[in-house]
């Protein structure tokens, strides 16, 4: 499946891409097997062009081999955030990140769901300019793909202060 990268999100869009294998199996119509899929909207001229000149944009601006580059230096900046003491993993690739907090890295036990420890670090995150969408004990990042360097720094750097002002009211609080 794919959708917002066919338009970047401008217009609602969405395909289904399989290989010819899949297809020669299911469109058998010898076998009493065919393919049936359409939607009202299928195929909708506006979606289409909008579609068409998003790629066109994409291969002429070179965003995948930007994405390609830059998206190994933002991994590997977000690798440093693992020093801090409640991250426990930073996985994903190039601009799909997220990153996992734990009570115990060694052990990777987890905070207790109600504390919300996702929340607690994209709160001090937001108040610096900083948006990561939280999710009980992760932050989730997917950065637009034209990212800079100077942004993935900012990111990480912002990011790290967040998890400290975090670590730091959460030992005040008594739950570290």
């Amino acid at each position: 499946m794919a959708a917002k990268g066919l338009s970047s999100a401008y217009i609602p869009m969405g395909a289904c891409i399989f290989s010819d294998e899949i297809w020669n199996v299911i469109a058998e119509n010898d076998k009493g097997r065919m393919f049936l899929n359409g939607y009202t909207y299928s195929g909708h001229a506006v979606g289409a062009a909008a579609c068409l000149k998003n790629i066109e944009i994409m291969e002429r601006e070179n965003i995948l081999e930007h994405v390609r580059e830059m998206g190994s230096y933002f991994m590997q900046q977000l690798e440093t955030l693992y020093d801090l003491e409640i991250v426990g993993d930073i996985r994903g690739t190039h601009f799909m990140a997220c990153v996992e907090f734990v009570k115990n890295p060694d052990t990777k036990e987890t905070f207790p769901i109600e504390l919300d420890i996702g929340k607690l670090v994209s709160k001090y995150a937001d108040a610096m300019g900083l948006l990561v969408r939280p999710i009980v004990n992760l932050n989730v990042m997917s950065p637009p793909l034209i990212l800079e360097k100077h942004e993935c720094d900012f990111i990480v750097a912002t990011l790290r202060k967040a998890i400290e002002q975090a670590t730091q009211q959460l030992k005040a609080d008594g739950q570290l």
